[in-house]
């Protein structure tokens, strides 16, 4: 319930800032660009809520061990030997198959 309090704590806050900075413009080339931005800026404040609860935590350590001494390197390694083998097998086959 305090995360809900405080989350129309935060839009009334900001549009009442926002009310504040459209009063002291007097000059009306200005409102537009303004209200541009705060209606940006009240739709980033409308989902953050909704985009952190949707976001998975990656941990960044098991990610870089992973591409960079894990399975990783043994698994590309036995990928090289296998397509080198592969290769070798081919060229034989082909140099008998010539002769």
């Amino acid at each position: 319930m305090a995360f809900l309090y405080s989350y129309i704590k935060n839009i009334c806050a900001f549009t009442l800032v926002i009310t504040l900075i459209l009063n002291i413009f007097p000059d009306q080339r200005y409102k537009k660009y303004i209200k541009l931005f705060a209606g940006l800026l009240l739709l980033a404040i409308i989902f953050h809520p909704i985009l952190q609860w949707k976001k998975t935590k990656i941990n960044m350590d098991s990610a870089i061990s992973k591409y960079t001494h894990g399975t990783y390197d043994t698994d590309l390694e036995k990928e090289i030997e296998d397509l080198e083998n592969k290769i070798n097998e081919r060229i034989k086959n082909g140099t008998q198959t010539e002769n």
